[in-house]
């Protein structure tokens, strides 16, 4: 049984450009190959402890077996990274075999953001499955597929 409820999926389709944008910020993926992708709002929609913080959205191509956690932050990317930590724990278990992807758009950058203690967990997660942690401190970040 799925942890993503049906009402939590904002689209499944072949769609050339894939959107998440929220308060200036905006994650783009071009679709080129017309790839089925599954948009999911995350955070606010899934089930989530009191006080516990999840990801914006995440978007997946089941053909590809590639998952994409997206947070779309103000300033402070260490929360982000423990947002998308969060999420990928929640749902490890759906995408199983998968290469995990995490990305945070933001405003402003953080000095020596890689050595924190919150990244490097993350990273333990994120790059044995061959995916990579990206970031964009200029409110966009646009990647193809």
């Amino acid at each position: 049984m799925s942890l993503i409820p049906a009402k939590c999926i904002e689209f499944n389709d072949k769609r050339k450009v894939c959107v998440a944008e929220e308060n200036g910020k905006k994650y783009n993926l071009n679709n080129h190959f017309g790839l089925l992708i599954r948009k999911v709002k995350i955070d606010k929609c899934l089930d989530q402890d009191i006080g516990e913080k999840r990801c914006d959205y995440l978007m997946d191509c089941e053909n590809l077996k590639r998952v994409i956690f997206i947070e779309l932050k103000g300033g402070d990317l260490n929360k982000a990274v423990v947002q998308i930590y969060s999420t990928i724990v929640y749902l490890k278990n759906e995408f199983i075999n998968y290469k995990i992807d995490a990305r945070i758009v933001g405003s402003k950058d953080v000095p020596r953001f890689k050595n924190t203690p919150a990244y490097r967990k993350l990273a333990k997660d994120v790059l044995p499955t061959g995916g990579r942690i990206e970031r964009a401190t200029n409110y966009i970040y646009i990647e193809n597929i």
